[in-house]
């Protein structure tokens, strides 16, 4: 056949082509290396390897070494060519799109403990419940895990392996990232506030995680919602891990309660976490007031505006059903240091102001805010109440076991630049848009549940006595009429308004009036292994509910525990496998705040010589070796039986005390 010469056009065009096909053919030659590591790696771990579509489709193009034809023939089984490389390429994508994927958003990353000790924003267990319950019931979950990490494709996990391993915490992982066991993982550690540090442990956070299809129920049925039942299970308790709390004492007599902070003061009759208390339910968590933006003393929280702000008593007492409540309100003004405070009032439950002041800046203002505060330049000339005046008057004024109350109070503590740890957001506990990240003004929640306008006097701005009070009266409906008034995402009912049914129609039992979500809930058939050590048993016994639909098993020795959770890992969706490295044949002698880094075991001498100190010393660094080599052993062990499309998490208890935190 005579050759026919191509046209420039075409010449061009074919060009573009097989610069096209190059490009692709680079990608496949890339994407076949990083499956050749991947394979490698799982070959070192002894889990079997998956379809390699790189190498089939490196393959496919070694045996297409095509160049541009010069003749129409040829350049039409280029272009065929080409179209089924470019197919295998897609093909390729498609595959990759479906795979899970995990990723630390700047939540997590500040969490990192390669940060700086200072520098680190702890995450809290609730964040490791809301990754797990999103595992087991995705897009149903209400909290999804989004404030620190990317899970994209859930629904394409093989497995979930969980493990727990109390004993060891943040002071030995600090110690032990740079060892090289830890140094060529590819996991990444987060700090985590330990449950130890406010009276809880790890099974009494986790115990409320979905774990079957009827766990589901109890839960939708007990708090109305599945989001309701999670923010209960945000523990109100985690704000001591982060206040200073006195210990709980006998309670006294009951007395009236006043806004004095004498020895008269009455304490409380029942345990702050009284499931029937809707006052403490109310409380914001310290999760929940991270999120909103309320100055908390953690360390990487505190920049330069938090680090001089001060408490709002020295040591805390419990918060029980009968501590008061104050309703705060403050307006501001904009200085040359930026918003600054120039009015404020304070007022009790029996609606009597207990404080209001003026307040002069040190700083120059720039703007009065007249229209919002209401405070012009003439108001302030002749007041002499400073900042650090309003500090010590609340100081005083305020007890230790008080609970404030308003609306988006994270403005006003800042403002005041104090920290308190029980408080109520009206903000937050009414919610008329669906959305919790919309809130909705005082003066319209005002207008719809006390049925009277606020905040109408025009350009002589707000009165914070009046909004105190709105703030304050709110509160009080909502603990009259109960924990889902006001709130349609817990299924709440809205004054004048159709009743919302969208999450409250989880109780209903007519498959024909069910909304889509509860179809959703039931289709929650993953299977949940749990293997802990037999000192560990009793701590799960507590949740019956939480155990049924289970498998679970108990073991005396670690590594029976851990050979149980290896054979979960592979017969479950997910698997928890908790162990304790301080309990029976496996812990040290004495526990210092339940820290492996005790003092080494010695059963047959005790050295008391100091000429000794150097042979102990010797010990304590072989101890701590041990319990590296050993920890990198069992994860080891669990890592490996978790599968490619996989998730593992491990979760390292923590000790007692505040600076050894939990590690996940």
């Amino acid at each position: 056949m005579k050759d026919i010469k191509l046209s420039a056009k075409e010449e061009k065009k074919m060009k573009r082509l097989e610069n096209k096909k190059r490009k692709i053919e680079a990608f496949l030659n890339v994407a076949e290396m990083n499956e050749s590591d991947r394979k490698r790696s799982k070959a070192t771990s002894g889990e079997p390897d998956s379809t390699d579509i790189n190498a089939d489709l490196r393959l496919f193009v070694g045996e297409k070494k095509l160049s541009m034809g010069s003749t129409g023939a040829e350049s039409q089984d280029f272009k065929e060519d080409y179209a089924a490389v470019k197919e295998k390429y897609r093909e390729h994508k498609r595959q990759n799109m479906s795979f899970p994927s995990f990723r630390l958003k700047t939540a997590g990353e500040e969490a990192l403990l390669t940060r700086p000790k200072e520098a680190r924003v702890p995450l809290f267990i609730s964040d490791l419940q809301a990754l797990l319950t999103f595992c087991l019931v995705g897009d149903e979950a209400p909290y999804h895990p989004h404030r620190w990490c990317c899970l994209p494709k859930w629904n394409r996990l093989t497995n979930v392996v969980c493990l727990v391993i109390e004993g060891v915490g943040t002071t030995q992982m600090e110690q032990f990232l740079s060892k090289p066991q830890w140094k060529e993982s590819n996991l990444q550690f987060l700090e985590v506030v330990s449950p130890r540090s406010y009276g809880s442990t790890i099974v009494d956070e986790l115990a409320l995680v979905p774990t079957s299809k009827r766990k589901l129920d109890l839960l939708v049925k007990k708090h109305g919602s599945l989001e309701a039942a999670l923010q209960h299970l945000d523990s109100k308790g985690s704000v001591k891990a982060l206040f200073p709390t006195a210990p709980p004492s006998p309670p006294p007599p009951s007395t009236s309660s006043t806004a004095s902070d004498g020895d008269g003061k009455s304490e409380p009759q029942k345990q702050p976490k009284d499931e029937n208390s809707l006052k403490l339910r109310l409380l914001l968590s310290a999760k929940q007031m991270l999120i909103e933006g309320y100055p908390l003393p953690i360390n990487g929280v505190s920049d330069a505006e938090i680090r001089d702000f001060v408490y709002t008593k020295d040591v805390y007492k419990e918060v029980h059903e009968n501590s008061e409540l104050f309703s705060v309100d403050c307006e501001m003004c904009i200085t040359s240091a930026g918003s600054e405070l120039t009015k404020i009032c304070v007022v009790n439950e029996q609606m009597e102001v207990v404080y209001k002041s003026l307040v002069k800046p040190y700083n120059p203002i720039s703007n009065y805010l007249t229209r919002f505060s209401g405070v012009t330049a003439s108001d302030l000339e002749d007041v002499e109440t400073r900042l650090e005046d309003v500090q010590e008057a609340l100081r005083k004024l305020l007890p230790r076991d008080c609970i404030l109350v308003g609306q988006s109070l994270n403005f006003d503590l800042k403002a005041l630049r104090m920290m308190h740890p029980y408080v109520i957001d009206t903000a937050v506990i009414f919610n008329i848009t669906g959305d919790r990240r919309r809130k909705t003004k005082l003066s319209t929640l005002t207008n719809i549940f006390l049925e009277r306008d606020i905040q109408v006097s025009g350009p002589e701005g707000h009165c914070p006595e009046e909004d105190a009070r709105a703030a304050l009266e709110l509160t009080l409906l909502k603990l009259k009429e109960g924990y889902h008034f006001g709130d349609v995402i817990n299924g709440g009912n809205l004054p004048g308004f159709q009743p919302m049914t969208q999450i409250n129609a989880l109780q209903e039992r007519d498959p024909e009036g069910s909304p889509p979500a509860k179809k959703k809930c039931n289709k929650l058939d993953k299977s949940v292994g749990i293997s802990v050590m037999t000192s560990l048993e009793q701590g799960y016994r507590k949740f019956p509910d939480f155990l049924d639909g289970t498998t679970f098993s108990t073991d005396d020795l670690v590594d029976d525990v851990i050979e149980t959770g290896k054979q979960f890992a592979f017969q479950h969706h997910m698997s928890i496998t908790h162990v304790d490295l301080n309990s029976g044949s496996n812990a040290a002698t004495a526990k210092n705040n339940n820290s492996m880094l005790a003092s080494p075991r010695d059963d047959q001498h005790t050295k008391t010589n100091d000429s000794n100190s150097k042979d102990v010393n010797c010990q304590s660094r072989s101890h701590d070796e041990d319990l590296c080599s050993r920890l990198a052993a069992i994860c080891d062990q669990m890592y490996s039986h978790t599968s490619m499309n996989g998730l593992f998490v491990m979760i390292l208890g923590g000790g007692d005390t505040r600076g050894n935190n939990a590690v996940a």
